[in-house]
């Protein structure tokens, strides 16, 4: 559900109803969601059994069309970890745990993925070889986090995407759209985008949040459609920021049914979580 919300939004660069874009559609987006609901339930049920791997769950529905690795690289912890947490803070904690602790099993299935999508940075650099088999999921975050934003979010205990759950919770924007809107311009501006670096160069990224930097708080949609315009001109997608963003979004519903202690028992409190 909650790539299903961030996509519905309109933000500026990314896909949305009023927008595809070259890299990735609406549909890509929504049909990529669907076929990771069942995933992120199971994972969830792993989680109460504290059972692992759990990447094979996103290997399974990968192919050359899947479009949100990066939302499900940092949901799947998210999931596994909300059976065993009671608040925000705690499954944050323990996602982030959870993250470090993938095996070599997962970094398996999480490797097959990368091959379905025929991603080019599997490789040797000269810290770590990506294609040992042999190292954990775990360590691979470890070293990539050193330059990839995603890795760094999770990591870290997904300081960015608690961010955007604040900003959702405490509503300075008046409505949920306006604050996901705010939320991706806060995000974008304390974080170059991970995508638009791989893509287009650090020195793009760099340049695109000093942009984003400027835009005020609750933005006006005209200072919105500036942007925009300016990122769609120059086919520049960030689309990592958007992964940030859904998982702000997951984090600030499965903290409704916390604060509304909403508990059900299992398989329901898992159907919820997803």
């Amino acid at each position: 559900m909650a790539s299903i919300l961030e996509s519905s939004i309109p933000k500026p660069g990314n896909a949305s109803p009023l927008q595809d874009i070259e890299t990735v559609t609406l549909r890509d987006i929504i049909v990529s969601a669907l076929r990771l609901k069942d995933s992120y339930y199971n994972v969830c049920l792993r989680g109460y059994e504290r059972r692992l791997p759990i990447m094979d769950r996103l290997s399974e529905v990968t192919d050359r069309s899947f479009s949100l690795l990066g939302t499900a690289l940092l949901l799947f912890p998210i999931a596994y970890s909300s059976t065993f947490s009671t608040d925000v803070e705690q499954l944050i904690h323990n996602a982030s745990l959870v993250s470090v602790m993938l095996t070599s099993e997962d970094w398996k299935w999480f490797r097959e993925a990368l091959t379905k999508l025929n991603l080019s940075y599997l490789g040797r650099t000269d810290r770590m070889d990506y294609r040992n088999a042999s190292v954990s999921m775990g360590e691979i975050l470890r070293w990539s986090a050193v330059y990839d934003e995603i890795a760094k979010e999770i990591v870290a205990g997904y300081p960015l995407s608690k961010e955007v759950y604040n900003i959702i919770r405490e509503n300075p924007c008046g409505s949920f759209s306006s604050n996901v809107k705010w939320a991706f311009i806060y995000v974008l501006s304390k974080q170059p985008d991970g995508l638009i670096s791989r893509k287009w160069g650090h020195s793009i990224a760099i340049k695109i949040s000093q942009m984003a930097s400027k835009i005020p708080p609750c933005p006006q949609e005209t200072e919105l459609q500036i942007f925009n315009d300016f990122l769609r001109s120059r086919k520049i997608n960030p689309g990592s920021t958007a992964d940030i963003i859904a998982a702000g979004i997951a984090l600030h519903e499965i903290g409704e049914l916390f604060d509304n202690d909403i508990r059900p028992p299992l398989p329901r409190g898992c159907d919820r979580t997803t």
